[in-house]
Formats: structure tokens, sequence, C-alpha cells
């Protein structure tokens, strides 16, 4: 034993060691960071993380270390290093309206950046449940859209085609509005008219990311509407860069259109290869969870995640119009392999 103990001594003296070269890295990425700040440039730079990814298996190579060790490790790497790139931005009075998974991973980031949140919605317990995880303040909503200057809402686009928006629309002028649907096809219009009508700011938004906290580096689509103008999108874009997003200046035919690729098609993939590897478990009587290949694995935690949130992608293959071209098409291309494939069995 007292081999062993000498053995964990020395490598809690590495850990040690590990320990502070981390520090010292997070400390140079946040020089980083204050450079990219100064220079406008965004958190987030894909062709450096490659380089980094390339330089990572070598070295792996060189020394014996396995590959998928580093692919499983540098994710995380990178994704605190973002973290610690973001920097106080100039305050601004935010309102959040909700208190889902999305404004969970807003409000985590803007507790980074030191803002000033107000959250609310309908249930003020689970709006003061999640103020109190972040320590920000709950209020109701009417005295929070009154105090507030940004009003990110995170309701469902049932919500915000309502009677109970309405009362908020009506109580928001001159004040930004944002909404962060992924299928905006009925409500960006409905809410466009009402910002012209009420006076108010409209500027729609969407989060390309998922309900996780600390979102920094991810991409956010941002969509103008008639209320806003130039001053106020440029403004927005400098908002969001300065909270660790990277912002994309869209219009809402072209999003909708992107949609249609990167969330229709996948999702609805995803949904009927959940259902197929379920049933054809059953039939062929097999635990299929003992024999799961890397891959596999991948992709069974997508059809986790996607399952876990469904009643928002049956949503969005609902409202996204360009939705039956991009099912009709997916079809179309799982006959035709469907079809190659047999022929080559011929």
């Amino acid at each position: 034993m007292s081999e062993i103990n000498d053995l964990r001594r020395q490598i809690e003296d590495i850990d040690d060691q590990i320990v502070k070269l981390i520090v010292s890295r997070f400390e140079l990425v946040k020089k980083v960071g204050e450079i990219k700040k100064e220079k406008n440039l965004p958190v987030t730079d894909e062709k450096r993380e490659e380089e980094v990814r390339q330089r990572w298996i070598l070295l792996a190579r060189r020394y014996g270390l396995s590959e998928s060790f580093v692919d499983t490790f540098l994710p995380i790497l990178f994704s605190y290093s973002k973290i610690y790139e973001v920097n106080s931005a100039k305050k601004r009075r935010i309102v959040l309206l909700g208190y889902g998974g999305m404004a969970r991973a807003l409000a985590s980031l803007f507790k980074l950046t030191k803002q000033e949140v107000v959250i609310t919605g309908r249930d003020l317990l689970k709006a003061e449940k999640l103020s109190n995880e972040f320590n920000f303040v709950t209020m109701d909503i009417l005295n929070a859209i009154r105090w507030g200057e940004l009003i990110i809402s995170t309701f469902p686009p049932a919500v915000l085609l309502s009677d109970f928006s309405s009362k908020i629309y009506s109580n928001i002028k001159g004040k930004i509005f944002m909404d962060i649907s992924s299928s905006k096809n009925l409500v960006f219009p409905y809410i466009e008219e009402k910002s012209l009508k009420e006076n108010f700011i409209y500027v729609s938004i969407h989060p390309l990311f998922g309900p996780y906290i600390y979102p920094v580096g991810e991409r956010v689509a941002i969509i103008p509407s008639k209320s806003s103008n130039d001053d106020v999108v440029k403004d927005l874009v400098k908002f969001f860069r300065d909270n660790g997003l990277y912002p994309l200046v869209t219009t809402l035919e072209e999003h909708e259109k992107a949609m249609a690729i990167v969330q229709v098609i996948p999702h609805f993939y995803l949904l009927a290869l959940s259902e197929s590897i379920n049933k054809l478990s059953k039939e062929l009587d097999i635990d299929f969870s003992k024999y799961q290949t890397t891959n596999f694995r991948e992709v069974y935690k997508l059809i986790r995640k996607i399952n876990d949130i469904k009643d928002v992608i049956m949503e969005i293959q609902s409202l996204n119009p360009y939705a039956d071209k991009a099912r009709e098409l997916g079809v179309r291309e799982l006959n035709n392999l469907y079809n190659e494939l047999l022929e080559k069995k011929k």
C-alpha cells in the first residue's frame, strides 16, 4: 500500500500542475478576449479552434495519447475558454419574459456579463425560482416592462399570439421587444403589426442553440421589422456581440428557408429514427444498448435531446412554411436510397 500511496501523491502533484497550467491558459484567453472586444471580433473563431484541435491530435499521436480523449476534452476546454473571453458589457436593463430552458440559458449568459435582469411571467413563483438561481430580480409583468429597456420574450408562439401578450404590447411604447421563436411565419407579421400600432420597436431574434447554460460563442439570428431601423439593429448587434454571442442579421424569408434545412429535415429524420430504433429492437427482441458504436452513441444523444423537446420540435414542423416541401424531399430521398440498396441486392 505504501507504493500505491507514493504513486497517488505523485499523481496529486501532477494534478496541481495541470490545474495551475489550465488557470494560466485561461488568463491568456482572457487577454485574447479583451483584444477581440477592442477590435469588434466574435468570441468564436472556428478556424482557430480547428487549428488547435489538429495541433492537439499531433501531440496526442506523438506522446501516445488517445485521439478520442482529445475529441472529448477539447470541446470542454473551448467552451470554458469562451466564458473567460467574455468581458463585462455595457449594462442594459433586460426583462426576460418566461422561465423555461431558453430563459435560463439567456439568464446565465447575462449573469456572466453582469447585466441588470428582471425575470417575470404569468407564474411569479417560477420566475422567482429562476431569478434566485442567478441572483436576479422578479417583478410582476407590467412593472417589469415599465422598468426594462430590452424586453425578451421566451413565450411560445401560442402565447405571443394571445390576448395575454396583447396587454404587454400595449404597455411597451418606445421599448425594444424581441421574441425567440424558432418558426416565425405566424408570429413575426403579427407582432410587427402590433409594434406599428402600439409604437414599440420590434426585432425578432432566434438563438441558434439549445437550452443549456453559458452559451458563449453561439450564434443568434436577428430579423429587423418595419418598426426597427439601422441604428437599432446596429445597437443590438453590438449588444449580443458584447454578451458573447455571434449575431447574424437576416430576413424573415431567409431565416425560414434556413430553418427548413437545419431544423425541419434533421428533426423529421431523428423523430422517425427514434421510432424505428424502438420498434426494430422490439421486433428483433434485442437489447442494443450493449452494442452501441461510437457514432451510434452520438446519434442517440441527439435523439434523446429531440425527444426531450418534442413539443417544440412538432411546433416547428407545423409552423415552418417550407416544412411540407422539406419533408416531401426528405421522404423522396429516403425512398431513392432504399431503391438503390434494393438494386444492389439483385
